[in-house]
């Protein structure tokens, strides 16, 4: 299990009254980090309540009585951003939890309803362009989720340490990025401790709590109670369910009256659920099939429990299958303070580091590995300038080696000069003869760097770049002194020429236990149509944080392995799996190849031979049926929010990669791959993996083997041709540029016709290579041969 992270933040935990926003508190202080404030939205008052009441809704009344009236006004409101039934017990919890409570009114309603906040292309046709992000969408009426806006600024006027906001989103794309967009303009971290909980892998208490450790489709609700939480069902509004199951205890941490509802509720979404559709989130109620009312929880936390007179739950039905509670008579029932309580932060469950075949992968990944290697390698001579180069290949046009050493020494002059660059190339384009494009078309970058502390100087200027909430994704990596001589920043670029609203994007920028959160001006992934069904996957190079505490991976102990390699491995593991949970949660189902990067002056050899090993194995057929099941993004919410379950479709699990595509008569099952020896990586890692992913029908794989080395080819049925080329080592550099070009006329590339991608040791020539140039310390490819250069390829086949 990684441990908490050093440092801790004070967090506003965003509360409804359901489950999940209530235990993911617990997870807050589990991970280290304290709850300094509450705040809840609620719906607006009847016309004739005095407008004071929204500042704290009957809050002050709770204090004095610890007891909650009647509720006035609705019951529940429409909305697609928060939950509101029960509203009338939140002031409760102030005294419940001994945390300050904040209320607020919501004001407007769901107006930008597209998936990603503030995006014009997912947006409903509704949306006006641009809308949405400013918070009236270009409606007389503004988004409900500005509503948070104000509920927030009270709440750190009051609480000026609180640097981070938590909610408790599981599956809700919908929901998340309208949180992390509030978040990024308060300045404050978002926290989604249950983002894709379902599907992670399980904590190891569960396995071992369960005869034969055997998965079950309530994990989460089974982790609630094990902590002794309690959430009664305080609306129903599917037809799995009635209002029989109300005021039933999911969680039930008292005794077995839970597990007989959680058994209910699984057999009840399993009879509704159509073939092969996975029943997890419904299971959590994640499609607006049933919403709770928490009532109870640990004593580290819940200093009383809530409880409502038994004459207080007023059932109502409604249309469609909807009926809920109308409550009345809540108070507060004071804890007694008992030594040893069972539960501390400690028993709160958090999902295992690793997913099953990523652990599989792990063990033994070190074995046969010999140590033996140069060390000390001298650097590589400084590269003479590169020119900037284009390309155009069906509806991706590359742009790169940009540079602008002439603006002066310092990275950040340099950004802010290939900034304007970038700008003028894409005003001026005529590719498609549609005219200009903006960096809204740009889908994936390349940064080089001559050292990672000119970072911040360049990201400063990169993130004014992009306007959307799902900038390009990137890759980052530092060269050191092999740069070109002046120059402190390169970039490259791929653009999408397609039209905008059919590519998407993955910016998860919470923290949670499935993936790095990406804080910065990139995301996770980004997905582009190609001709025909098939889609390219560009997916952010990824290093090995810790999700939870987005610090990097250490090994606790040695296991009788050398420290370094054990920390290696462990890193190599968990930065593969990150690239794998995003290719998953974007719907990949091939990798057409991946790069590994890697630093560190000894044991390169190892390290790339390591590096190979795991990613061979990853690909073995037999290794296939132990990866754990993930879910595709927004299962219910693409359009329809929290409302999913009037309109959902079947979404089925896939596994990367699906070895059914391979065409028969193909020579491999492994993908293109090379291990880049650089100079530096973010936050000082060790290892970074950078993949291209793809969605399509089927693929052959074949190797070939010319004088200048070995190429791995992956063709698709619509006769797309990605080319991973070994190169092996020259004598000189003129051999090498002789080798290169035999290469690209073997691929028959043209100087505009393709995508080429060259990772070298050895100084290149400025002309006469038709792509984007990665200068390195050393290049390796398959089973850890060590060549003079890399070369991937991407052109249609002929």
């Amino acid at each position: 299990m990684p441990p908490p992270p050093s440092h801790g933040l004070n967090v506003i935990a965003l509360i409804s009254g359901g489950k999940d926003s209530l235990y993911s508190i617990l997870h807050c202080i589990r991970n280290g980090h304290k709850v300094v404030a509450l705040a809840n939205l609620h719906p607006p008052p009847p016309p004739n309540t005095s407008s004071s009441t929204t500042q704290n809704d009957n809050v002050e009344e709770s204090k004095s009585t610890g007891e909650s009236g009647v509720q006035e006004g609705a019951d529940d409101i429409d909305s697609f951003m928060y939950q509101t039934i029960g509203w009338g017990v939140i002031p409760l919890y102030e005294e419940a939890l001994g945390i300050p409570l904040y209320r607020q009114a919501i004001v407007g309603g769901a107006v930008d309803t597209g998936r990603v906040y503030g995006d014009a292309t997912t947006a409903t046709e509704e949306k006006v362009e641009g809308g949405g992000g400013g918070g009236d969408g270009g409606r007389d009426s503004p988004d409900e989720t500005e509503s948070l806006i104000p509920l927030l600024h009270r709440v750190m006027a009051a609480h000026p340490e609180a640097n981070a906001v938590c909610a408790g989103a599981i599956l809700s794309t919908y929901q998340r990025t309208r949180i992390e967009d509030v978040a990024g303009r308060l300045g404050l971290t978002p926290l989604a401790w249950l983002w894709q909980y379902p599907f992670l892998p399980r904590p190891m208490e569960r396995i071992s709590g369960i005869p034969g450790g055997a998965e079950t489709e309530a994990g989460l609700l089974e982790d609630m109670s094990a902590v002794g939480c309690s959430a009664r069902i305080v609306k129903v509004a599917s037809g799995a369910l009635d209002e029989s199951v109300l005021w039933g205890d999911v969680a039930g941490g008292a005794g077995a009256e839970g597990a007989r509802l959680r058994g209910k509720l699984v057999k009840g979404m399993r009879r509704f659920a159509a073939d092969g559709e996975d029943i997890r989130g419904a299971v959590l109620g994640e499609g607006g099939e049933y919403e709770t009312l928490a009532v109870d929880g640990p004593g580290f936390l819940w200093k009383g429990r809530i409880e409502i007179a038994e004459g207080g739950r007023e059932v109502r039905v409604g249309e469609g299958g909807v009926a809920y509670l109308r409550l009345s008579g809540a108070k507060v029932v004071p804890k007694e303070q008992q030594q040893g309580d069972e539960f501390t932060p400690e028993t709160v469950r958090r999902p295992a580091l690793f997913d099953r075949g990523f652990e599989s992968a792990l063990e033994g990944l070190w074995d046969g590995i010999e140590e033996e290697d140069e060390v000390g390698q001298t650097e590589t001579p400084a590269w003479m300038a590169l020119n900037c180069v284009q390309s155009v290949n069906g509806g991706i046009w590359t742009v790169a080696n940009i540079t602008a050493p002439e603006a002066g020494p310092g990275a950040g002059e340099q950004m802010a000069a290939i900034a304007k660059k970038i700008h003028a190339i894409l005003d001026n384009s005529s590719q498609d003869g549609a005219g200009p494009r903006t960096t809204a078309d740009i889908v994936f970058t390349t940064v080089l760097l001559r050292s990672m502390g000119d970072f911040p100087l360049m990201n400063s200027i990169y993130v004014g770049l992009f306007k959307k909430p799902n900038p390009p994704a990137r890759a980052t990596v530092a060269c050191g002194e092999i740069l070109p001589k002046g120059v402190n920043v390169m970039l490259s670029m791929v653009v999408d020429l397609g039209p905008r609203a059919r590519r998407y994007g993955l910016h998860v920028q919470s923290r949670s236990y499935w993936a790095p959160a990406n804080i910065g001006p990139y995301s996770q992934a980004m997905s582009i149509p190609l001709q025909g069904t098939e889609r390219a996957v560009y997916i952010a190079g990824q290093i090995p944080l810790e999700p939870a505490s987005m610090e990097l991976a250490e090994c606790p102990q040695q296991n009788g392995q050398p420290l370094w390699a054990q920390t290696y491995c462990l890193r190599a593991v968990l930065s593969l799996q990150h690239m794998w949970r995003i290719g998953t949660a974007m719907d990949v189902n091939w990798w057409l190849g991946a790069v590994a990067f890697f630093t560190g002056r000894d044991h390169t050899k190892a390290r790339a031979r390591a590096a190979w090993k795991l990613w061979e194995k990853m690909h073995d057929s037999t290794e296939e049926a132990e990866q754990e099941d993930e879910a595709t993004l927004d299962i219910w919410d693409i359009k329809y929010g929290r409302r999913g379950h009037e309109q959902a479709k079947p979404v089925a699990s896939h596994r990367i990669p699906d070895l059914d595509l391979v065409a028969d008569g193909s020579d491999s099952r492994v993908p293109g791959f090379l291990a880049v020896q650089v100079h530096e990586l973010p936050r000082n890692s060790d290892i970074e993996w950078q993949g291209l992913g793809y969605r399509c029908e089927g693929v052959k794989v074949s190797r070939t083997e010319a004088e200048y080395g070995r190429t791995t080819n992956v063709t698709t049925n619509e006769n797309q041709v990605y080319s991973f080329i070994e190169v092996d080592g020259g004598a000189s550099s003129s051999d090498l540029k002789s080798r290169i070009q035999r290469v690209l006329e073997a691929c028959t590339v043209s100087s505009n016709s393709c995508h080429c991608v060259i990772y070298s040791s050895q100084p290149l020539p400025q002309d006469g290579f038709p792509g984007q140039v990665v200068p390195c310390k050393s290049v390796w490819g398959a089973e850890g041969r060590k060549l003079a250069a890399g070369a991937i390829v991407q052109r249609q086949a002929c």
